[in-house]
């Protein structure tokens, strides 16, 4: 991971609102002309003035402030029950896009997580967020990232765009930031029950996915099913139990039939993935997206 010293010293970390380099001053980040201030906090540049922290956040009265704040390291059987048993069995084609994207990049580059936190999925991922949350490394706005046009090697947006009023302005600036050349993971859900991180507004069929890129000026290298639909009609079912059956006991035990049903399941996703009619009911597509070398001319 690119560290904080080397995004501000290559100018590659600006202000979010004039676009001007930042220094060192004071204790915390400064345009250069002394205009705007930004705070830093147990190491995090604060990018997000903290009005527009509060109104984000208060969406929905406050559930992501609250559970992001609350997660802690998983315990090691924790972590093996994730990895072994409850596993969302992604199509092998996403996780070689992911691994293209990320895990090609050299140490020195600068990759970054839009809407990254409160885990770090990725050594190399410099994850941004709208608050100071666990693993979170800068705290910007997806809809003005605070980083230099063309200064980006890598992007990773995994579950976000859903939660973004306005996805189509989130691409655009991912693509302003993104280098000529430079790449873009997303992962994005399709069928998926309502959670609002801070808000929840749409959801992305395959196609809607894809588009909505090449709208910003990408170029698509592949794009399909990252999540399958048996881990989606799992969730579903389980969702509407817990949700909408209101009998004391009853509620979990039904809930608790489908997790059991769905987790027994789910491993038919290693070969519905491969289906053409997998993303028809898809948990999430990806898209494997670069900006051609042609937007440097």
């Amino acid at each position: 991971m690119l560290s904080l010293e080397e995004q501000v010293r290559s100018g590659r970390l600006v202000c979010p609102l004039s676009r001007q380099s930042l220094i060192f001053k004071e204790g915390e980040l400064q345009t250069v002309d002394g205009r705007y201030r930004y705070p830093i906090v147990n190491g995090v540049p604060v990018l997000l003035p903290p009005e527009k922290q509060e109104a984000y956040l208060a969406e929905r009265k406050g559930k992501m402030a609250e559970e992001y704040t609350a997660v802690k390291k998983p315990s090691s059987i924790k972590r093996w029950f994730n990895r072994w048993v409850n596993r969302d069995y992604r199509s092998q084609p996403s996780q070689e896009a992911f691994g293209q994207c990320i895990d090609a990049q050299p140490d020195d580059a600068l990759c970054v997580a839009v809407g990254g936190g409160p885990h770090h999925v990725h050594p190399k991922l410099v994850n941004l967020n709208i608050g100071l949350f666990p693993n979170v490394h800068v705290v910007g706005d997806a809809y003005a990232l605070p980083y230099a046009d063309d200064s980006v090697d890598a992007i990773h947006c995994e579950a976000v765009l859903e939660h973004l009023e306005f996805p189509n302005e989130a691409a655009a600036e991912m693509f302003r930031a993104l280098r000529p050349g430079g790449q873009l993971f997303a992962a994005t859900p399709f069928m998926q029950h309502f959670h609002a991180y801070p808000n929840h507004f749409q959801n992305f069929t395959l196609v809607g996915h894809r588009r909505l890129f090449e709208r910003a000026g990408f170029d698509v290298v592949s794009a399909g099913v990252c999540v399958g639909p048996t881990y989606a009609v799992g969730g579903l079912v389980f969702r509407y139990f817990y949700t909408y059956v209101s009998v004391p006991g009853l509620r979990q035990l039904l809930a608790g039939a489908a997790a059991l049903w769905a987790l027994l399941l789910r491993p038919l996703d290693k070969r519905l993935n491969r289906s053409s009619q997998a993303h028809l009911l898809a948990s999430t597509t990806y898209a494997h997206l670069t900006k051609s070398a042609a937007c440097s001319e």
